[in-house]
């Protein structure tokens, strides 16, 4: 069984889950290639107090990494209790794997999983901690019911991608300093100084202009590829391609003409799940962000298209742009040199 994020449950993590004795945590990770879901380690003790010590204790040697854990308790026989440990402070590319993936694990351990809590401190993973979050999470328990799975794993992607509200105890690597902050506390991720510097340099009298970058979800930057001038609309395509060589999503604008920008977002057939799953999140955040930034240059970005392969991109679009530039700079053309105003035509009278 999977999600949106496309990782799985390995056959040793079920054989864990189902050996798994009394008064026990089993610490649960995704695999380093973000394909399945795996045990790390299962802690064992006689009281649950002092369980729940040893687990902060090797928590703590791996934070900020996110993880699952699955606490038995003293009777065997009863329903085993669910932690899903995602700290604020984790890589964004982290908890969003964590966050879509979280479904997953509960549906495929099946009924055998009973009370479900989600802490992000380390000062929360406590016996104490822990009795209290079950306890207050009961009374929330039949609004979650009605909700679907997908509507779930969409309202915890939501909840990462409003960080900017809430306070942290470290900074994220994408957060900066104060300076990219004020620049950037709409996104989720800042613009490397090159794509900013391009950014900073559209203007008004741009055309066939594109200006091409992604997401480096490793350094948490958006990253400019390449800038290029003088693409013309049957040039976009060979361009954008030859800017992708890994065929990974993408994000350009485009100046198909004056004052005019186009985004364009393509997300190629074959690209990892967890790659369109970052990439679909964080469009519309930059896209508002672009409009804010590129309003003082005096340019719109009133296009907005979004396809699989490149292939699949409709210039005609882009071409009726140029082709309504192109007629209105022939009409003022004509009109100046013959004085004459042409009208267009009037259409048919209602009856």
């Amino acid at each position: 069984m999977s999600t949106q994020s496309g990782i799985t449950v390995s056959q040793e993590l079920n054989e864990s889950f189902r050996s798994l004795p009394p008064t026990s945590a089993l610490i649960i990770k995704i695999s380093p290639d973000s394909t399945e879901l795996i045990p790390d380690k299962t802690i064992t003790s006689n009281t649950s107090a002092s369980l729940f010590a040893d687990l902060n204790s090797h928590i703590s040697s791996q934070f900020p990494d996110p993880a699952y854990i699955v606490i038995s308790s003293d009777d065997q026989d009863d329903a085993k209790s669910f932690i899903s440990f995602i700290p604020d402070v984790a890589k964004l590319r982290s908890k969003m794997l964590y966050a879509s993936t979280r479904n997953t694990i509960i549906n495929s351990l099946g009924s055998g999983i009973g009370p479900k809590v989600a802490f992000s401190e380390l000062d929360e993973l406590t016996w104490d901690s822990f009795q209290k979050s079950i306890a207050s999470d009961d009374n929330a328990a039949d609004v979650g019911l009605l909700l679907t799975e997908d509507e779930k794993i969409l309202q915890g992607i939501n909840n990462l991608s409003s960080f900017g509200n809430h306070g942290y105890k470290k900074k994220l690597a994408s957060m900066g300093g104060e300076e990219d902050l004020a620049k950037n506390q709409d996104i989720l991720y800042k613009f490397d100084p090159e794509l900013t510097a391009a950014f900073d340099g559209v203007s008004s009298t741009d055309a066939d202009k594109l200006i091409v970058f992604n997401i480096d979800l490793a350094a948490e930057l958006v990253k400019l590829q390449t800038v290029e001038s003088g693409v013309g609309v049957n040039q976009l395509v060979k361009v954008l391609d030859g800017a992708n060589a890994i065929k990974s999503p993408q994000y350009s604008v485009y100046a198909y003409r004056p004052g005019s920008l186009a985004f364009i977002y393509s997300c190629p057939s074959g690209s990892a799940v967890k790659d369109r799953m970052v990439y679909a999140a964080f469009k519309n955040s930059l896209i508002n962000h672009l409009k804010g930034k590129l309003a003082g240059a005096g340019v719109a970005i009133d296009k907005n298209l979004e396809v699989g392969d490149l292939d699949e991109l409709e210039l005609s679009e882009l071409q009726s742009g140029q082709q309504e530039e192109a007629e209105s700079v022939d009409s003022s053309s004509s009109s100046s040199k013959t004085g004459l105003k042409f009208n267009k035509p009037k259409g048919p009278r209602r009856r």
